[in-house]
């Protein structure tokens, strides 16, 4: 995961999977890039989805009902992993970014508390 930072919008979002030039999605300027390194739950996804793809596969092959249920809670479960670990990363992007004190106050109107912002420069 990925998250870009413009200087000039004040504006952290999610680099979409589709996007080959890091700018910004607002002003068309440049953005800073921010990689999010993985955890276990990050992989823990991953193997959710694959083993939910194996037993909603097996299910419909043998007919059972059990096996395609047990693959859409999986696919619940990961989607629920990810939400959590979406807003980590969102934790750990904002974490990186390096603030100014004139930064403080567009960033207080875009909803940043005051723990994110703590540490100008």
């Amino acid at each position: 995961m990925k998250f870009t930072y413009c200087p000039k919008c004040k504006e952290l979002r999610t680099k979409p999977w589709y996007a080959i030039r890091d700018r910004c999605a607002r002003c068309a300027g440049d953005v800073v890039l921010i990689p999010i390194p993985p955890t276990t739950a990050t992989y823990a996804v991953y193997i959710l989805i694959v083993a939910c793809a194996a037993l909603a596969y097996m299910g419909s092959r043998d007919d059972n009902h059990l096996m395609v249920y047990a693959s859409l809670a999986g696919v619940i479960g990961a989607f629920a992993i990810q939400f959590f670990e979406h807003f980590r990363g969102e934790k750990y992007a904002k974490a990186k970014i390096k603030l100014t004190k004139s930064d403080a106050p567009a960033l207080k109107k875009k909803g940043w508390g005051k723990d994110e912002h703590d540490k100008t420069v």
